[in-house]
């Protein structure tokens, strides 16, 4: 047998023989590394998804402060589970519209990976006198049609005097290690943005807290 036959029946055998213990302890280890990495890079798009969108609900209230200041106008603010969206009161048809075509007040998509609370207690700001305009009365129009939809009301109130109810406005995830921010504001106008906090959103924002407000 020449000496070549032999080296290539000697790679033949190295070739079949297959990964030893430490090459596979190895390839663990390397996979072990890279989904840790993964793991921490979605952890941090998380976290800044989240301060994002609490960061961005807070600045358009602060915004829209400021509108109803500097123009004499009434905004208010609706929240549903995945977006909220703003309106605009018209007093001469005693009535919120929905804004539209505006550089901020658009509708906003709160991201499917995140959840949101808002308690509200505006009872302190509702008109009792029945001569008044009520503007945060539910629209009823006797002539609508029945297949038109009613336009919802506002949730959070923002005056031209530069009141508002008092509101909290939790967002965060509840699944693997909850955290949440909180937006708050009060009668005076006072609007505040909490750091990142931990725990369930659903059971540490409370409607008995807004005597803390």
């Amino acid at each position: 047998m020449t000496k070549s036959n032999k080296i290539m029946k000697i790679n033949a055998r190295l070739d079949s023989r297959g990964f030893s213990l430490l090459e596979i302890l190895i390839a663990l280890v390397i996979a072990g590394v890279l989904v840790s990495v993964a793991a921490l890079s979605f952890g941090d798009d998380r976290k800044s998804e989240l301060e994002t969108n609490a960061k961005r609900f807070y600045a358009l209230v602060k915004q829209a402060q400021d509108e109803t200041l500097l123009r004499g106008i009434d905004i208010g603010i609706r929240v549903e589970e995945q977006k909220y969206w703003f309106y605009l009161f018209d007093p001469e048809n005693e009535k919120w519209l929905p804004i539209e075509d505006d550089e901020f007040f658009t509708e906003k998509e709160i991201p499917e990976t995140l959840e949101v609370k808002l308690l509200v207690d505006g009872s302190t700001l509702f008109s009792e006198d029945e001569d008044d305009v009520d503007i945060f009365e539910k629209d009823v129009n006797i002539f609508e049609e029945e297949d038109e939809k009613p336009i919802e009301p506002p949730q959070i109130f923002i005056l031209s005097s530069g009141e508002m109810n008092d509101f909290k406005f939790a967002i965060g995830w509840v699944d693997d290690d909850p955290q949440y921010y909180l937006v708050t504001g009060t009668m005076l106008g006072e609007v505040q943005l909490s750091d990142a906090m931990s725990g369930n959103l659903r059971e540490e924002v409370k409607e008995d807290d807004f005597l803390n407000l």
